[in-house]
């Protein structure tokens, strides 16, 4: 049984055939609730990048109930593996690891239509990528994110545009790739967004459980 705040948050990394199934339907109902994807008849979403081992999925639930999920993949001068992004963005992505530096990227990052809190989901699923940036010492956290939401990962997460509008297979949306440096930003992000910091108990609870703690405090409310 997972903890939760006193909102009712709880994350964990996805490792049952269960809450695959879970992860793989929500990411349905969420991108094709918005044009996304097209219509399917097996009203599922995913891809190959699932299973790959620098690949972690994690789900959001809030009172037990599924409303987030997101995925994040690393490439490290340890163990270079293929990013999502870099089947589009290839040459940004080689940019940011050039330097030898660890990269952490976000994708398949969705919230529940029916929960209609898309904002504060998305905080709070934030909170796995932090982690796993701490974990990996990485200098960069990036992400492919809707052409409309570039206002918003600007504003609330200081992430910088790294590319071009491009339009991306079996997305009918145009994205951008955004980028977060994260030993620069992470600290301040913490301080604005209380939930985002990541303790050394926190690193440790993952590593033992695939569980990710927040604390009990509220999320900070911000305009968009």
């Amino acid at each position: 049984m997972l903890a939760t705040t006193p909102a009712g948050f709880a994350m964990q990394r996805v490792m049952s055939r269960e809450d695959w199934a879970r992860v793989r339907a929500l990411r349905y109902e969420a991108m094709s609730s918005r044009g996304d994807i097209p219509p399917s008849d097996e009203h599922t979403h995913s891809d190959a990048h699932d299973l790959a081992l620098n690949c972690a999925t994690f789900l959001l639930l809030k009172n037990g109930q599924a409303i987030g999920s997101t995925r994040a993949s690393v490439t490290s001068p340890q163990r270079r593996c293929s990013l999502p992004a870099s089947e589009i963005f290839h040459r940004e992505v080689e940019a940011a690891t050039s330097r030898d530096a660890a990269v952490v990227e976000a994708s398949l990052t969705v919230a529940a239509p029916h929960a209609g809190e898309r904002r504060s989901i998305i905080l709070h699923l934030l909170k796995a990528h932090m982690l796993v940036c701490a974990a990996e010492r990485a200098e960069w956290l990036i992400a492919a994110v809707r052409d409309d939401e570039i206002g918003f990962y600007r504003r609330m997460l200081n992430m910088e545009i790294l590319s071009g509008v491009e339009r991306c297979p079996g997305m009918a949306t145009p994205q951008v790739l955004m980028g977060l440096q994260y030993r620069e930003h992470a600290a301040l992000l913490s301080r604005r967004i209380p939930h985002l910091e990541v303790t050394t108990s926190d690193e440790a609870e993952y590593a033992a459980t695939g569980r990710i703690a927040f604390p009990p405090r509220a999320l900070k409310q911000h305009a968009a």
